[in-house]
């Protein structure tokens, strides 16, 4: 009985660092997403709306790799997503101020 206690001590206790690794791994990789996309969303929003560029040619921009990184427009809204939708960001385009990120 006492090794079936120890054992499930020692799961839980592997369980509960793996925890503590994974949450510690993974916000790094939010905040990261959260930062590509609203910079993303940005500066598609203004080669599309201010600059009046195609969007294969705003993709060049960009000196690195956002091939994960789905972009979209329609009207004014520009959004950029990863992670299947997960994280993401809008930015609007409004005449005479050009382009701002919104919620």
């Amino acid at each position: 009985m006492k090794r079936v206690k120890a054992l499930l001590v020692a799961g839980g206790l592997l369980i509960v660092a793996g925890g503590i690794g994974w949450r510690v791994w993974l916000k790094d990789q939010v905040e990261y997403a959260q930062v590509a996309t609203a910079y993303g969303a940005k500066m598609v929003c203004s080669c599309l709306h201010v600059a009046d560029r195609p969007m294969e040619s705003c993709m060049t921009d960009f000196t690195v790799d956002v091939s994960q990184v789905n972009f979209s427009d329609n009207g004014r809204m520009t959004r950029a997503s990863v992670l299947g939708g997960l994280v993401s960001s809008k930015a609007k385009y409004e005449p005479g101020l050009g382009c701002t990120l919104v919620k």
